[in-house]
């Protein structure tokens, strides 16, 4: 049944990405609401209150029911790709997942098209080259009580000015949980208005980066 199910997917994704493999939604349209920040004027308000902070736009401690939010999105391969939010953020769920979580210790179904050997030819994101390092150095105290980081005697324990990882043949474990950094997207408007306006230094950056070559930058 498994065996079957991934098949299936992956052939509706294949059957898809020659629609979209060119197009991106771009998610920061309309964020910079003037009107909303006009109104709300947030920052310039000492206190903002339980009920601007709250989706239901009620008392946080109160027992009203929420909002029902749907998540309605086209299925995996019929749907165009988001753009970035910022600068290497991880990218967004364009598709529904409705049939695909929740992610299990023996069940990852973003797996069957994401893996890099797989995404090219259905035309998904491949998971990058972050995922399949290990940025945790070995942590240890040594016979003195001097902390040592990778053999290395460090001040403290964030003493770390240069990120170093170990490649892994296979996915890292910590990145197993997909949906622990990439989320599907809600059909609801801005409750609070944005300021915040992404800086990409490249068009390029609004589609896709990659983390593992420039994750020293401004430490080096």
């Amino acid at each position: 049944m498994k065996r079957t199910m991934k098949i299936t997917l992956i052939s509706v994704v294949a059957a898809g990405a020659v629609l979209f493999a060119g197009d991106y939604v771009n998610i920061n349209k309309g964020v910079n609401d003037a009107k909303m920040l006009k109104k709300q004027d947030l920052g310039n308000k000492k206190v903002v209150t339980e009920e601007q902070l709250s989706y239901g736009a009620t008392n946080l401690t109160g027992n009203g029911s929420l909002p029902t939010v749907t998540y309605k999105r086209p299925a995996p391969g019929a749907a165009p790709k988001f753009e970035r939010s910022y600068v290497n953020a991880p990218p967004l769920i364009p598709h529904s997942i409705e049939g695909l979580v929740p992610i299990t210790i023996k069940n990852n179904q973003c797996l069957g098209c994401h893996m890099p050997n797989v995404a090219k030819s259905v035309g998904a994101t491949p998971i990058p080259e972050s995922h399949f390092v290990d940025f945790r150095p070995s942590t240890k105290l040594d016979k003195n009580g001097n902390i040592v980081k990778d053999g290395k005697v460090v001040a403290n324990a964030t003493d770390v000015k240069v990120a170093k990882f170990k490649k892994l043949k296979k996915l890292n474990p910590a990145r197993y949980n997909c949906t622990q950094c990439h989320v599907p997207q809600a059909n609801v408007k801005p409750l609070v208005g944005n300021t915040f306006k992404p800086d990409f230094k490249n068009a390029e950056q609004k589609k896709r980066s990659n983390l593992i070559k420039v994750i020293d930058e401004g430490v080096k």
